[in-house]
């Protein structure tokens, strides 16, 4: 595998002169960042921009693609260094995500769930011989999905029941169903939430495993609006047999080990909401250079100007708060599931926004399925509603607030 053209130790920061003589830098500011970023904006400038449209309208990453990607490590980001990944930070994996995503919300999302959620438990919680063969799995080309959400329960995670696991002598069976998972399609196993417990045990009842996909597993391959292409799927799990050493963590843990995997998935999901936004304004002010009203190029009237500043604000405010996020999780502050949340909520927000009025300056084009930004528009809406919609992050926000948020353990 090569995962990046890159050194992975080079640290140096790069900020301006002024910068440095108030001692202070941006941590996003360094030469490794930097190189992450123009290293993954050449790759999806020259093989994913070209297919966005075809994987948006046919739902699918194409084979070749998916494997392109693997081989740069996209789908391994956060795998260390030790296991064949590129070892990177979440701030940088959230860069490379960002520029995925500004080509292709869909291959963007898949980088968020197995180059971030996936790997997060495994580094975590598993036993060495488990992180060998799945984060090697990943470094090799493997792509793994985070099968959480369920059809009775999405917001109410604590609340699944549809999804169990059982002990048969030396290993656990796994069966149930689930909704909504990304990378389904493409996945060669999934980190999977399942009840151990009694229902009424809610959180307590609830452990993490790793589950092959082999012929116990059937997926059905789901139509959503947006981000599309992304694998987003109904899985059955059928009487799936899995080893004791595939329990990430102790039995009944598998809750609080959900919710610290969600601090890092809300921030890499907010890179590609960053994305996205950062592809609808270049768009917008494309479209406002080129093209003339009443004697003159749009940019040149003021209520287009208003737009396209209002645009800017939003753009980066929000690439401040999850940069900001990024690197409260990298450095494992107590704070990091309060910024995790600021973040999430904030590229949705201003994301939807931003979409909206990047249409309004194409006016009827971007109203058309031959525009990028009518894309965009449906993409960003996910952010509103996945890995936790706006009222839940309203929640924990305000709960941290509150004093009722306990810090990381």
């Amino acid at each position: 595998m090569i995962p990046f053209s890159f050194p992975l130790h080079a640290r140096s920061h790069v900020v301006g002169d002024w910068v440095l003589e108030q001692g202070f830098s941006f941590p996003w500011e360094t030469e490794q960042v930097r190189a992450v970023r123009e290293s993954v904006r050449e790759f999806a400038e020259k093989s994913v921009a070209p297919l966005a449209r075809r994987i948006d309208e046919e739902n699918e990453i194409p084979g070749d693609l998916l494997r392109e990607a693997a081989k740069m490590g996209l789908f391994a980001l956060r795998v260390p260094e030790e296991y064949g990944g590129p070892g990177l930070s979440l701030l940088e994996a959230a860069v490379a995500i960002e520029e995925l995503s500004r080509a292709s919300s869909g291959v963007g999302l898949v980088a968020v769930v197995s180059g971030s959620m996936v790997v997060y438990p495994i580094v975590k919680w598993g036993s060495s011989e488990t992180k060998d063969r799945f984060l090697s799995r990943l470094s090799e080309g493997g792509i793994g999905a985070f099968a959480l959400t369920e059809p009775c329960c999405g917001t109410d995670a604590a609340g699944l029941r549809m999804t169990r696991a059982w002990r048969e002598g030396d290993e656990w069976v796994v069966s149930g169903q689930k909704m909504f998972i990304t990378n389904s399609v493409y996945a060669d196993f999934f980190v999977v939430a399942a009840r151990t417990g009694s229902p009424e045990e809610r959180h307590k009842g609830i452990t993490l495993f790793l589950v092959e996909k082999s012929g116990c597993v059937d997926v059905s391959k789901l139509e959503m609006m947006g981000y599309r292409g992304s694998g987003t799927s109904i899985v059955y799990f059928n009487d799936c047999r899995v080893p004791e050493e595939y329990v990430l963590g102790e039995p009944g843990t598998g809750f609080k080990k959900v919710v610290m995997t969600l601090n890092e998935g809300r921030v890499s999901t907010s890179a590609s909401a960053l994305g996205v936004m950062q592809a609808a304004y270049e768009e917008a002010v494309k479209h406002s250079m080129e093209r003339e009203s009443m004697g003159r190029r749009l940019i040149e009237h003021q209520m287009v100007q208003h737009l396209l500043g209002e645009m800017a604000r939003r753009l980066e405010t929000a690439r401040l708060s999850v940069y900001t996020a990024a690197v409260k999780v990298d450095r494992g502050d107590d704070d990091m599931a309060y910024w995790a949340s600021i973040a999430k909520l904030h590229t949705a927000v201003e994301g939807v926004e931003l979409v909206r009025m990047a249409m309004q300056v194409l006016g009827g084009i971007g109203y058309s399925k031959e525009s990028t930004v009518e894309r965009l528009y449906r993409d960003i809406k996910m952010v509103e509603i996945g890995d936790g919609t706006n009222e839940v992050q309203r929640m924990v926000i305000s709960k941290f607030l509150a004093g009722k948020a306990r810090p990381r353990e």
